[in-house]
């Protein structure tokens, strides 16, 4: 039978510490990077259920394209709405609000990856209800 010397047993506790804290970090950047609206994050947890049911308001067929919808922040700015698409707050033209209500009651948007052309532009945006 081997004994565990109490400098082993620090050690040991202190890499388990470090791993816990690692694995939370991981955990919350990760969330705080879905909520910033980027490109594909948080986009196959709610793919089924929800945005492969979607369509776009002017009958051009889905608001999803592969990885086009993710989770996101909104917010009202006077008249107008604004989300988060990559990162940057950017303005929701009216038609481009989806009436319905997304299963976890937050704000979602359908874009594609906001570079060159498509800066700016929205398929869908999903608002969190009116309270």
């Amino acid at each position: 039978m081997s004994t565990i010397t109490t400098a082993e047993l620090i050690m040991m506790t202190a890499k388990r510490g470090i791993a816990t804290v690692c694995a939370v970090s991981v955990f919350l950047c990760a969330g705080a990077v879905a909520q910033e609206g980027y490109y594909g994050v948080g986009h196959q947890h709610w793919h089924m259920e929800f945005y492969s049911k979607l369509n776009r308001n002017d009958g051009k067929g889905s608001c999803c394209n592969l990885y086009d919808c993710r989770p996101t922040q909104s917010r009202r700015v006077g008249d107008h709405y604004e989300v988060k698409v990559d990162g940057e707050w950017t303005r929701v033209p009216n038609d481009k609000i989806n009436n319905v209500v997304a299963p976890d009651g937050g704000a979602h948007v359908c874009a594609p990856r906001q570079e060159g052309a498509n800066k700016g532009v929205l398929f869908c945006v999903i608002l969190p209800p009116v309270s």
